[in-house]
């Protein structure tokens, strides 16, 4: 049932106090309106996601998640499920109206791994009347993952695995091993000398790749290139924009996400991902913060995303406390220094591949 702002006042459990007086009487209002709308039709989850995208521009850092749990009770992924919503159909408002849509399978069209010509043929389907659960939206964009995937050139991995092979064999007395998967993917794994002040080994996972478990440090001058790596059989590294589609779309089901930035992020699908969200300010940014927060936050063989590796210790640091870490960096070189840093073995993948490794 519909909770109006005259049968459920606004409450005090929120410091509206802390607030300027003209951002206070806005944002108070803001709150009576989205209550008002809690019905929740397509036109209403648009109209609250466009109420709390005001509202969170309108509160400084850390006072939007406090309050939409004091008014409202909603964790921090049911508040982006509107605002996706909102932000994804900003100019396609008038056509929400008319269509008749259960409001989890708008969530899910609202997401960033939906490709918008998908979006775009489920939404004129709909107001048709012919409409689809969410789950099969789910499984719909799976097949099309794995067919666009699949049609995808490998020129570009072959050409990287190459480098990296001829590299190491100019540079490195360690050996190499090429062998096939049962996808006939062809795996270039390079394994170097063992380093004498290199990590004790982080607790391994089951399932994890045998042959990437015996891998060793790597030769710093290794280059890096924009693309998948999987770093000892374990760890997904994407060098490359980690804003976009590319690496939102492959993102597996995490315990914990851990955004480090210092800029505004585009990266509101991490909610939908991971069971905690953390978005640390940069100049709040410690390894042993970090460290705090992967032990009360996940548990040792639970995934971990970082969108971000500013400090390049961090997935070295994730791997010794046992976490499976799904990674990107837009920077190369901060993605040179990670894999450097964490001395494991690396190998260059083609993204049809990541589908398979997250499952």
């Amino acid at each position: 049932m519909a909770r109006s702002a005259k049968s459920a006042p606004i409450t005090a459990l929120f410091d509206y106090d802390s607030l300027e007086v003209g951002q206070r009487s806005i944002v108070q209002q803001r709150t009576g309106e989205i209550r008002e709308r809690l019905r929740r039709s397509a036109q209403d989850v648009w109209e609250i996601g466009q109420k709390l995208a005001d509202v969170r521009s309108r509160l400084k850092y850390g006072q939007f998640l406090t309050w939409i749990k004091a008014e409202f009770g909603w964790s921090q992924r049911t508040a982006y499920n509107f605002i996706n919503v909102y932000e994804t159909f900003g100019d396609r408002f008038a056509n929400l109206a008319k269509v008749n849509i259960a409001t989890s399978l708008l969530y899910q069209l609202a997401s960033p791994s939906v490709p918008e010509e998908l979006r775009e043929q489920i939404l004129r389907a709909a107001e048709q009347g012919d409409t689809m659960t969410a789950q099969e939206l789910r499984d719909t964009i799976q097949k099309r993952r794995l067919k666009a995937a699949a049609r995808k050139d490998k020129k570009q991995y072959k050409q990287t695995a190459a480098e990296l092979a001829n590299h190491q064999a100019a540079n490195s007395p360690g050996a190499h091993s090429i062998e096939r998967i049962t996808n006939g993917l062809e795996i270039i794994t390079v394994v170097a000398q063992p380093a004498d002040d290199e990590p004790s080994e982080a607790a391994t996972q089951p399932g994890q790749d045998r042959r990437a478990k015996a891998a060793k440090a790597l030769s710093p001058e290794l280059a890096i290139h924009e693309g998948w790596y999987q770093l000892a059989g374990q760890h997904l590294l994407f060098c490359g924009d980690t804003a976009t589609q590319v690496f939102a779309a492959w993102a597996p089901l995490a315990k914990l996400a851990i955004a480090v930035t210092g800029n505004d992020w585009a990266h509101d699908w991490l909610i939908d991902q991971a069971e905690n969200v953390v978005v640390l300010p940069t100049a709040q940014y410690s390894d042993d913060k970090l460290k705090q927060l992967l032990k009360l936050l996940s548990n040792p063989g639970d995934v971990v995303i970082f969108p971000w590796l500013p400090d390049p210790n961090m997935l070295a640091s994730a791997h010794r406390l046992g976490r499976t870490v799904y990674a990107g960096e837009e920077n190369v070189e901060k993605c040179q220094q990670a894999v450097n840093a964490s001395k494991l073995s690396v190998t260059p993948i083609e993204s049809h591949y990541v589908a398979e490794l997250v499952g």
